[in-house]
């Protein structure tokens, strides 16, 4: 079967060494946005040509998303090296060397210092994943929180007041910026750490939970401040998802009222057997009429914040009250927000939420995986709550590049191209075998 190349030169599949990943970034990711990011670059100001920003970005996707790169420094000395030509073509670099790490270094510190920064990359590259067929769904979101480990090698108290024997200086960390926090708060399992705390709002896309952007907050941030944060960084990279399912954690005070006026976004969470269930509703927290039968939800009024549900005509017929009942409820969404939300207790929407709920935690656990080959010890590279934002938010830029490449793949390339670039690779090795020992053919 002769299948035609037709998405780039066959000559150019070669010098990216035939790797579909790498094949697949030129041909449906646009990073020229980097540049409005760095308008320095395009000045022609005398000195030093600065290094190329799109350069610097690539060899950043090649760090998160290739295993045979572990830290910043290796992977520089990798990529002088001859055998990594095709990685070196798709950065792009003008010559043999490529930009150093201290260039990695100050490029990850001037996205902390521009206007835009990290967040106008999460922006763009969002866009471009929204504009893409059939991979993200925006309409119901996840949000959760992981403990990240900071680059510390244990308690280090240094006695400042001159009394080291009834000392009452707070703990220091080679990272000033890590503070101690608890990872759970479970039977057996209520251990603490020092570091971050990652909160992350996800999405559904057809390649499971991809994160769309994150807050970090030190360890000692408890979840029940960050649920307003995170709707506002959601601003921020223009996403607005109209309905969300997180812990109970998150869900303290008057969050879910402020959440609908301020940010147009139903959050809820599953009922648990301890909570305080209102007399409308039954033990599942379903809305019952009156008379004790099971309520169908009909609308909800964002103005007023009101919920209206309607007696169900299975039971009505056979109701004392049907004669004299209107059928029709209405209860305070202010009053009870997990109870007489837009989310109607026991419903379809709600039983996909909470199917994705569960989902969700793959999310942290594909990130973990990605990045254990950077992470030394399970430990973060970098000290600094402004080092480590940029640093895990580009880690979710990346998890969403790679999700969109794996979308296109399965949609998008040309059936049959898989097996006709391994068979190219499988040729290209056996040439270059044959070339330098001509008796092995």
């Amino acid at each position: 079967m002769n299948i035609q190349l037709d998405m780039l030169s066959q000559l150019y599949y070669s010098t990216l060494g035939y790797d579909e990943e790498l094949i697949n970034y030129f041909s449906f990711i646009d990073d020229s946005f980097i540049y409005d990011l760095f308008p320095e670059y395009q000045s022609n100001n005398k000195g030093r040509n600065p290094n190329d920003p799109v350069v610097l970005f690539r060899m950043h996707f090649l760090y998160y998303t290739r295993p045979e790169f572990r830290s910043f420094r290796q992977m520089c000395e990798e990529l002088n090296k001859p055998k990594h030509q095709d990685y070196r073509n798709f950065l792009g670099v003008k010559g043999v060397k490529v930009p150093s790490h201290a260039a990695l270094s100050r490029f990850r510190k001037e996205l902390g210092l521009s206007e835009l920064g990290i967040d106008g990359i999460n922006k763009n590259v969002l866009e471009q994943a929204k504009s893409i067929e059939g991979f993200l769904n925006m309409m119901i979101g996840t949000l959760d929180s992981r403990p990240v480990f900071a680059a510390v090698g244990g308690f280090k108290k240094e006695c400042t007041c001159g009394t080291p024997e009834d000392c009452k200086c707070a703990p220091r960390f080679s990272d000033k910026d890590a503070t101690v926090g608890r990872q759970r708060i479970k039977v057996n399992q209520n251990k603490f750490f020092i570091g971050y705390r990652k909160n992350t709002v996800a999405c559904q896309s057809s390649q499971g939970p991809m994160p769309i952007t994150s807050v970090i907050v030190d360890a000692k941030t408890s979840d029940n401040k960050m649920l307003i944060p995170c709707l506002e960084q959601l601003d921020k990279v223009d996403v607005n998802l109209p309905y969300m399912i997180a812990d109970m954690g998150y869900l303290s005070g008057d969050d879910k009222i402020t959440a609908m006026k301020e940010h147009e976004t139903a959050v809820c969470t599953e009922v648990k057997k301890n909570m305080l269930i209102p007399d409308e509703c039954d033990e599942r927290g379903r809305v019952t009429c009156p008379e004790g039968h099971l309520a169908i939800y009909s609308e909800f009024d964002i103005e007023t914040l009101t919920s209206t549900y309607c007696g169900d005509r299975q039971f009505c017929k056979s109701c004392i009250q049907n004669g004299i009942c209107n059928k029709e409820f209405m209860y305070s969404f202010e009053k009870e927000p997990q109870f007489f939300g837009p989310i109607g207790q026991g419903s379809e929407l709600q039983e996909r939420m909470l199917r994705f709920r569960k989902q969700s935690e793959l999310n942290f656990a594909l990130e973990a995986n990605l990045l254990d080959n950077v992470l030394h010890h399970k430990k973060l590279t970098v000290r600094g709550i402004e080092k480590v934002k940029i640093y895990l938010k580009l880690s979710d830029i990346f998890r969403l590049i790679i999700g969109m490449l794996h979308h296109a793949q399965e949609y998008f390339v040309p059936q049959g191209r898989s097996d006709l670039l391994r068979r190219l690779a499988e040729q290209a090795i056996y040439d270059r075998v044959t070339l330098k020992n001509p008796q092995a053919a």
